[in-house]
């Protein structure tokens, strides 16, 4: 598991190299697009707002945790530094595994963010009784596949997916999609 998350994020870290790369060529004068228009988050996003990433942090869907997260005051530079704002309008729709480099337990659970006893405490979910869990309960964040990196299953700007249901049947989240 661990080697094909390295693999994921390696993958990932090679395309934006390569999205960058792509996008100071096509540019205008073969300039970084942060140089062309500016060097704040703001200029960024207007000058991309077609951007997957600018349009879901406007857009203030609120299945988003985006959303969610803008509306306790968080702003693009909470998260992500200068060289992420530098690919802003290189992207032409959300790279889901793109995340997992910045979502990580690490990342989420620190002071200024998340508690992971408080996550633990309000994630129960309802599902199907068997022999090994007659209450038929589970803990999408207290389980046996350990501690995964929160991107695995949270998406930022798209939609999340319940990976457990890969194998269990319990009741998804609103606005929660699940493995066909």
């Amino acid at each position: 598991m661990k080697a094909r998350k390295m693999m994921v994020a390696v993958a990932t870290l090679a395309l934006m190299g390569a999205m960058a790369c792509v996008g100071a060529a096509c540019s205008p004068q073969g300039q970084a697009t942060s140089e062309a228009g500016g060097d704040s988050w703001e200029a960024a996003m207007a000058e991309h707002p077609d951007d997957p990433y600018v349009a879901s942090y406007e857009a203030e869907d609120p299945s988003t945790l985006i959303t969610m997260h803008k509306k306790l005051g968080n702003t693009c530079e909470s998260c992500h530094d200068d060289d992420v704002m530098k690919e802003v309008g290189n992207f032409t729709e959300l790279v889901g595994p793109s995340e997992n480099t910045i979502a990580t337990r690490e990342f989420c659970l620190n002071d200024g963010c998340h508690s992971w006893e408080k996550i633990v405490d309000t994630t129960v979910l309802d599902g199907d009784k068997t022999v090994y869990n007659p209450e038929g309960t589970y803990n999408v964040h207290d389980n046996h596949r350990g501690d995964v990196d929160c991107g695995e299953c949270h998406s930022m700007h798209g939609q999340p997916t319940l990976n457990c249901v890969e194998c269990h049947y319990m009741d998804l989240p609103e606005g929660w999609d699940g493995f066909e």
